[in-house]
């Protein structure tokens, strides 16, 4: 006669280490809590000076094409008092 394999007597987890494991899930939930409102002010905060560059950049970008418009009005007055001047000059020259 065969018998049937005993298997061992189960008295459960121990409730010291539940308590234990569940103190320590808590704390890690609560890190967790912590960091993700950490890097989401940290986010939050990048996002605007990430704005506020590129206002500075838009600012810049106006100011250059100003610039280069009164650049451009500047030598086009030059450029007449160079053709006035080199017509003067073969003017005289010829006479």
């Amino acid at each position: 006669m065969t018998t049937a394999p005993t298997t061992p007597h189960s008295t459960g987890v121990d409730p010291e280490l539940i308590a234990y494991l569940d103190r320590s899930f808590g704390d890690l939930d609560r890190r967790f809590d912590e960091l993700r409102r950490h890097f989401d002010v940290v986010a939050e905060s990048l996002m605007s000076k990430i704005a506020l560059v590129g206002e500075g950049v838009r600012t810049v970008d106006q100011k250059l094409d100003r610039f280069a418009g009164e650049v451009s009005v500047r030598f086009e007055a030059v450029d007449r008092r160079f053709l006035y001047l080199t017509a003067s000059l073969t003017t005289r020259r010829r006479s």
